[in-house]
């Protein structure tokens, strides 16, 4: 977490890929690109944030960014969540919300830009900003059953909100978050599951314990099918896809890995190492 996550998603946000979100999937047989090479992380413009966390960026290119503040620091002390409606608003320090949160290690976009923030430490629930008709941001509420570590966070192409419960080693999916606080248990892992993220029909999952990032098909009704692939990553953490690169955030070993996600191998990677904490 903290800066090591923020230099990460600089980098990929810079990555120039060989195929764009938009090329979808060929059937049943994974996510559809047309190149499987590595591209190069490219360094991008920063921009000081006092002990960053995570980010999230809606299909928008709207942008939010939190600090962290759980943990080893105090996280009965709220923490700063910004939202810009975009990245180089963002650069220039043109907020259109500056919410709070406790803990913030994961938040999330649908498709209507509304923002879902797991408080993974004190609160253990995921807390819902709804957009309004002004880019303003509006207490929705704070969904809490007995979560252990809520962490990861990612929606998919139905507006589905799958949350990785880091203690309970469980994916859970939320079918209609915005109304109701329902969920089922869709994916049971071991304990340490950190990230989560989803191309089409594909979902990834990242544990911090086992050292594995793991590969799964989801069907259409939000249930995980077959596993279809496994990748080895030294405490990995948080994991993103873009374009057709599936990116690997290692803060313990303060790392960067990336993969194809038409060739998710152990053999086909680039890893960036010594990026600071």
């Amino acid at each position: 977490m903290k800066n090591l996550i923020y230099l990460m998603v600089c980098g990929f946000m810079a990555i120039s890929c060989s195929s764009d979100d938009s090329s979808g999937n060929n059937g049943d047989d994974g996510p559809g690109v047309n190149n499987c090479a590595l591209s190069e992380l490219t360094a991008g413009e920063t921009k000081n944030f006092n002990n960053p966390c995570a980010i999230a960026v809606s299909p928008s290119g709207m942008v939010a960014v939190s600090a962290y503040n759980g943990f080893d620091i105090d996280y009965a002390i709220l923490a700063d969540v910004k939202v810009a409606l975009s990245y180089e608003d963002y650069k220039a320090g043109n907020y259109v919300a500056s919410l709070q949160a406790i803990s913030p290690e994961a938040m999330a976009f649908d498709d209507d830009d509304n923002l879902y923030i797991a408080e993974t430490e004190g609160v253990a629930g995921i807390t819902i900003y709804k957009k309004a008709a002004n880019n303003n941001y509006n207490y929705l509420k704070t969904i809490q059953n007995n979560f252990v570590n809520p962490r990861g966070l990612a929606i998919d192409d139905q507006n589905r909100l799958y949350m990785a419960n880091d203690g309970a080693g469980k994916i859970l999916r939320f079918d209609d978050p915005l109304n109701s606080n329902a969920f089922e248990i869709v994916g049971n892992y071991n304990e340490g599951i950190k990230g989560v993220a989803i191309k089409g029909n594909i979902m990834y999952v990242t544990n911090f314990t086992t050292n594995y990032v793991t590969r799964s098909r989801l069907n259409n009704d939000g249930s995980l099918d077959e596993l279809v692939g496994g990748v080895t990553v030294s405490h990995a953490t948080d994991v993103s896809v873009r374009g057709n690169k599936v990116i690997v955030t290692s803060y313990a070993d303060s790392s960067v890995t990336v993969f194809s996600d038409c060739e998710f191998t152990n053999e086909n990677k680039t890893v960036y190492n010594n990026l600071g904490k």
